[in-house]
């Protein structure tokens, strides 16, 4: 009795602690906006940090530029890197502050998730601290179409709609509702951000004023990506169910 009380407390450790480890991975996969940095505030610098659990990737805004890289988990241990980031280059207080979070990224090899805060560690020293967010709240988008006789300007983020429709004109400004918001956002999450500069007008007759110019802004977890410009009425097949959804806006607002 005594040996299966044992064997029963053996396997029951065992099966917790498999447990503890699936939450905290399925807590992993998600977007976090880094609050600390090595016991400092740094939310004023709008720092992220998301992981892809099926990809095993991790990505973020390090206060100038983007990062990305793997990671791997192991019981409670984790390894973040290699980590490669674009080049951009910033103010010399932004730098630090993208240097240091890297040097933290690099040094972390535990950590643990509770009430949706995630805390990087070095052994027992805490590197960084995170809060998981909606990782599209901060999303904007803009919406130009000109031509000798016409002009329309649509902003959009999650709290308000902008539209101007005279280059002078008046600039009339609503709320942006949930449902518009979360329709929007469904149609963003198909587009695949990276190509959006690289997009091919499908047609031409802008260049010939046979079509108003058109050109669409995103600006999202610290990048900005344009489109070159298309016909407005006739966007790039990797956009179109986005800019519909913009211009749809315009019905609900005088």
């Amino acid at each position: 009795m005594k040996w299966i009380l044992i064997l029963f407390s053996i396997i029951t450790l065992k099966t917790c602690n498999n447990t503890s480890l699936e939450q905290n991975t399925t807590m992993l996969n998600n977007n976090f906006s880094i609050t600390t940095l090595n016991g400092t505030n740094v939310s004023a610098f709008n720092l992220t940090i998301s992981f892809n659990d099926s990809t095993k990737q991790v990505s973020g805004f390090s206060g100038c530029n983007r990062f990305f890289g793997s990671y791997t988990i192991k019981n409670n241990t984790i390894k973040l890197g290699p980590l490669a980031s674009t080049r951009k280059m910033c103010m010399p207080k932004l730098n630090n502050v993208e240097s240091k979070l890297l040097d933290a990224l690099t040094k972390a090899n535990h950590f643990t998730i509770k009430n949706d805060t995630l805390i990087l560690l070095e052994e027992e020293n805490k590197l960084l601290t995170a809060v998981k967010k909606d990782f599209y709240e901060s999303v904007s988008f803009e919406y130009t179409q000109h031509s000798k006789g016409r002009f329309q300007l649509i902003k959009v983020n999650k709290k308000t709609i902008t539209i101007q429709n005279k280059r002078a004109g008046t600039i009339t400004k609503t709320d942006c509702n949930e449902i518009q918001w979360q329709k929007i956002i469904s149609a963003f999450k198909l587009v695949n951000t990276d190509s959006i500069s690289s997009l091919k007008a499908p047609s031409n007759k802008r260049l010939f004023d046979g079509a108003a110019i058109a050109k669409l802004t995103v600006t999202f977890d610290g990048e900005t990506y344009e489109t070159p410009s298309f016909d407005h009425g006739n966007p790039h097949p990797n956009i179109a169910n986005l800019v519909k959804e913009i211009l749809s806006l315009t019905q609900n607002v005088e």
